[in-house]
């Protein structure tokens, strides 16, 4: 007969009398039962109710935007892969508003509660939509967006008519020809094409068909000035961009006198390479935007160019009306749905406590404490046995493995991310801890052939053990992750930069761990009747590496569906997201400074939910498997 490893019952303490307790009958169900019941109802409403109660109110505006496709058609036309000209024509009028705001130091605008949204319907027409706190607002945010849309496809009608119109001049020049004296435009026209101070998408070319201002109608006129005007903003938003990298080299900053200014950044472009290219770049574009100006100014004062955006014409806007109610937000019935989600995980849990006998296994795995701590042990004096620096390789390591990374990653292929040894570190170590535990714990039970078939203990000791092994490692290289954070922000920075959002550290640890658990159990037993998943297991963890967001932040694939996809369906992305927002903060550019917060309570349940779902799942392929591990080994 096998041996028995079983440690002696100790007489019946708080502990047993808590354990009775829980599992006393109440009704059709265990006290413990009804208390996962409630759990369950509980946190669904914990994580629904707080986000229905806190939506706005919200008022939509629409507006319409109407245009003519024998006119405005090619708008339509690739001029990217998935990218058309409605599209640059609706992000163009969507920066022009911010920019608007801005400089009305209005910093609401991109909030879900003050927003403008772009409908595109059949070709030729475009909803508006302005969304706001209330009604007079919502409306002016969908005729201003309506208004500016118009203009920016005016603007790309424009654009074609004024490539002709150069082209011409440029045919003229290239023949030696002079616009006539009085021709004011056509000198502006030259004075454009000298100082290159309108790019478009494809160069000019000579165009031999003679294209002059007088032939132009009224809407043709009015698209060229709304081309001018399109560009003349992205050139001042170029000089207010100079301008701010000037201060920053000059320190220059404080100067609010224009004379001084400009003295100081040429006293300092003279000793400064760098300020001195800076400050030419500027002065060209301050020439570029004051030549499309004065042809502007010529075209509304001289040529009588106007613009109206709700005159019925090639393109025009319908105005809103304004919204009479708020949008219906549905409070109740939300709440009544997520409650009846909660009853149905809860339900489920019973279930499968009912068909796997999950408190009972508990109580025995409480019962082996004491091996899984001395097999936890074990495997860490194992590890490092024989080796000169023992402890000192759970920091040397990953340390090696994140100076790689750092200098692929800021050398050879820089990706911009400040702090990047902090941001690579901090998803380094939690993705170390998920290798090892999943390819630990896929053998866990083929490892320990011999012990399985001669002892009797619960086999779901071995996986955790796996589990638990990593996670030792794991914390134990935490102090080196704290020194380079140390070292980097000190340099960066000149101080530390830690949030108090670092005590959410154990939280998600305890996360993690509950899903590596039921990967470990299911991979583990898997891995006893079909062998080949230990080797499979190699080639996924290296595909997995890539999948999640340890050496680049998730907004590189998409801010959209794919990054909402890889969250569900790869939950350690979101739990290398978790440790990375407690610590490092939000992915920003070299210069800026990231800043730490709390994850979201919906994005943790969400995971914590995923993660008992995969141990639920685990534990049940275990307990229906684990009889048959002998006979199989």
């Amino acid at each position: 007969m096998a041996n028995t490893i079983k440690q002696p019952l100790k007489q019946a303490t708080g502990w047993s009398a808590v354990g009775a307790a829980l599992t006393a009958r109440r009704g059709a169900l265990a006290l413990y039962q009804w208390l996962w019941l409630i759990l369950c109802i509980a946190g669904a409403l914990s994580m629904a109710v707080p986000p229905i109660l806190a939506r706005p109110i919200l008022y939509y505006a629409d507006a319409t935007v109407q245009f003519d496709l024998a006119r405005y058609g090619p708008i339509y036309q690739p001029v990217a892969p998935n990218l058309t000209g409605i599209d640059i024509a609706i992000t163009d009028a969507t920066e022009a508003l911010r920019l608007d705001a801005l400089a009305r130091a209005d910093v609401r605008l991109g909030r879900p509660d003050f927003r403008v949204e772009y409908l595109p319907q059949t070709p030729g027409e475009v909803i508006v939509r302005g969304i706001a706190g209330n009604a007079v607002e919502a409306k002016a945010l969908a005729d201003a967006g309506a208004a500016e849309l118009v203009r920016q496809i005016r603007a790309a009608g424009g654009r074609e008519i004024l490539r002709n119109m150069l082209g011409w001049q440029l045919w003229q020049a290239l023949n030696g020809q002079i616009p006539a004296p009085n021709d004011r435009f056509a000198w502006l026209l030259r004075d454009i094409l000298r100082l290159e101070a309108l790019p478009l998408s494809r160069p000019i070319e000579p165009f031999s068909t003679p294209r002059t201002l007088a032939e132009l109608s009224g809407e043709e006129m009015s698209d060229v000035t709304r081309a001018l005007e399109s560009r003349y903003d992205l050139w001042r938003f170029a000089i207010n961009t100079r301008n701010a990298t000037l201060d920053a080299l000059c320190a220059s900053t404080g100067l609010t006198d224009t004379a001084t200014r400009e003295a100081a950044l040429q006293t300092c472009a003279a000793d400064n390479p760098a300020a001195a290219a800076e400050l030419a770049a500027r002065d060209r574009t301050i020439a570029q935007l004051r030549t499309i100006e004065a042809a502007i100014q010529f075209l509304i004062r001289d040529a009588g160019a106007r613009f109206d955006a709700d005159q019925v014409s090639a393109a025009f806007r319908v105005p809103a009306a304004l919204p009479t109610a708020p949008e219906p937000r549905y409070e109740w019935p939300l709440i009544a749905l997520a409650a009846l989600v909660g009853t149905m995980l809860g339900v489920g849990g019973i279930a499968f406590d009912r068909s796997a006998g999950v408190l009972p296994k508990l109580q025995e795995l409480w019962q082996y404490r004491e091996l899984i701590r001395n097999l936890v042990l074990r495997d860490l004096r194992a590890r490092y046995k024989g080796s000169t620096l023992g402890y000192l390789w759970t920091q040397l390591a990953p340390l090696g493995m994140m100076m790689v990374y750092v200098i692929v990653f800021s050398f050879l292929l820089p990706n911009g991310i400040a702090m990047f040894p902090v941001f690579v570190i901090v998803g380094l170590l939690p993705w170390n801890y998920t290798a090892e535990a999943v390819l630990s714990g896929t053998r866990s039970i083929i490892d320990n052939a011999a012990l399985v078939k001669k002892v009797y203990f619960p086999r779901e000791v071995l996986p955790l053990v796996a589990v638990g092994s990593s996670l030792l490692n794991f914390i134990l290289s935490l102090p080196m992750m704290f020194l380079v954070i140390l070292v980097v922000q000190l340099t960066t920075l000149g101080r530390l930069n830690l949030s108090w959002s670092i005590v959410y550290l154990p939280v998600i640890m305890a996360l993690q761990t509950i899903f590596l658990a039921g990967l470990a159990l299911l991979l583990g037993a898997g891995a006893v009747f079909f062998r080949d998943v230990v080797h499979l297991i190699g080639i996924v963890i290296n595909i997995w590496f890539f999948l999640t967001p340890i050496i680049y932040p998730l907004s590189t694939i998409s801010e959209g569906v794919a990054a909402r996809v890889i969250r569900w369906l790869n939950p350690l992305a979101s739990i290398i997201e978790f440790y990375r927002e407690i610590i490092y903060g939000n992915t920003v550019p070299v210069g800026l400074i990231p800043t730490p917060g709390v994850p979201a309570l919906g994005a943790l349940l969400r995971v914590g939910v995923t993660a008992l779902i995969v141990l639920a799942v685990g534990y049940w392929v275990f307990q229906r498997t684990s009889r048959h591990f002998g006979e199989e080994l």
